[in-house]
This record gives structure tokens, sequence and C-alpha cells, in this order.
């Protein structure tokens, strides 16, 4: 089983923005960390800190494992499960999210309180910290 956390922060309200994302497998943690190239609010950064742990996980060759995935965003965690979101930025990228779960038949995201995801935050803060500085 891998179990993922992710987190997404950004500068102020809407702005720079980065992504962290905390891979355990096999009682071994990697961190990644990952600037993002374009200014977002705090919950697009949420959804693509997912959509990046995705395309982690397909480079990896790991689709058909037991993933179960943490998240301190309930806004993202409540639009992908439901796939709707009323506003439409939102749920373009739950959409999104959601055709690319179709390659992993074992995924499971959860909602976790800020405290459960603190070494993905971590991360997307040191990331986002390298291009604000």
């Amino acid at each position: 089983m891998i179990r993922l956390a992710i987190d997404g922060a950004v500068q102020n309200q809407f702005g720079k923005a980065a992504v962290g994302i905390l891979w355990i497998e096999d009682k071994q943690q990697t961190p990644y960390k990952f600037p993002l190239q374009v200014e977002m609010d705090n919950h697009e950064a949420e959804f693509w800190a997912l959509l990046i742990a995705l395309e982690l996980l397909k480079k990896q060759d790991k689709t058909t494992e037991w993933i179960m995935c943490q998240s301190d965003s309930k806004t993202m965690v409540e639009a992908v499960n439901r796939r709707f979101h009323p506003n439409k930025k939102y749920h373009r990228l739950a959409l999104n999210v959601q055709n690319q779960l179709k390659e992993f038949p074992n995924f499971q995201l959860n909602w976790v309180s800020e405290n459960q995801n603190k070494g993905a935050d971590q991360l997307a803060k040191q990331a986002l910290h390298q291009i604000v500085g």
C-alpha cells in the first residue's frame, strides 16, 4: 500500500503557488516539493497537488497499487469524491482528476485535519519559499 499526503500553498489569497507530497511506501518516506509556474488560489493548488501526485504514481508504474491519499482541503476532497463543485474552475479541476483516476482502480481520497497533514504542508511551504524568497 502507498500512502500519500498532499498539500498546496499559495502566497496570500491568490498568487505564486507550490505543492508538497509525502509518499510513504514500505515504511520509507519520500518527500516531493513542486513550485508551480502559474498564479492561483489555494483551492486550485490543492487540486494541482493531487494531479501531480497522480502523475508521479503513473511515472513509477503504480496505477494498480492500493493507494490512500489524504488532504486537508475539504473543498478539493469533496469536489473530487462528489464529482461536482458549484465553482466552474474547481468543477473542471475535479473532472480532470476524475478522468485521471480511471487509471487507478484502488485509489482512495480522504480528508484529514491540518494537524494530520503537517508533513505535506511543510513541503508545500518549503517549495513556495523557493519561489517567493
